[in-house]
């Protein structure tokens, strides 16, 4: 009977042993460049999103609000608009662009999107550049 306990302590402590050093190995795990990607484009939209829609938002005043850290989303931080941008689906129609352009607003005197329309049309800058960002993300529909 004592036999059997201490078996069982034994077989115990080496199973936790086992969780404790599977944990650590993935903490400690090395970086891969494939850890870093989004969904199945393998880093294609990020790659997009900082070479072309943030100089769009900095250059339309988007940072001036929306990089201070008072006004969500931060739209210098890929991941807080990328949420965003999937509440949608289509590169139409989703919250980004619906802020922007600002569309669907319940009233004619209240904006949409309180710091103003940003694109005059869906095809102007930086809809344009945030519509190329969703179909590369999401495909051409959800």
């Amino acid at each position: 009977m004592k036999r059997m306990s201490r078996l069982k302590n034994i077989i115990q402590a080496m199973f936790c042993s086992s969780l404790l050093a599977v944990t650590w190995l993935s903490v400690h795990a090395e970086d891969n460049e494939d850890a870093h990607n989004v969904g199945n484009n393998f880093g294609k939209g990020k790659t997009f999103f900082q070479s072309n829609v943030l100089p769009k938002l900095a250059e339309n005043g988007c940072f001036g609000c929306h990089a201070r850290g008072y006004v969500r989303p931060n739209v210098t931080v890929y991941e807080e608009l990328l949420k965003r941008l999937a509440i949608g689906d289509s590169a139409e129609n989703n919250i980004v662009i619906y802020k922007m352009a600002n569309l669907r607003s319940f009233n004619a005197d209240i904006p949409n999107h309180p710091g103003g329309q940003r694109c005059a049309t869906i095809d102007d800058e930086p809809c344009k550049s945030i519509r190329q960002w969703w179909n590369i993300e999401f495909g051409e529909s959800k």
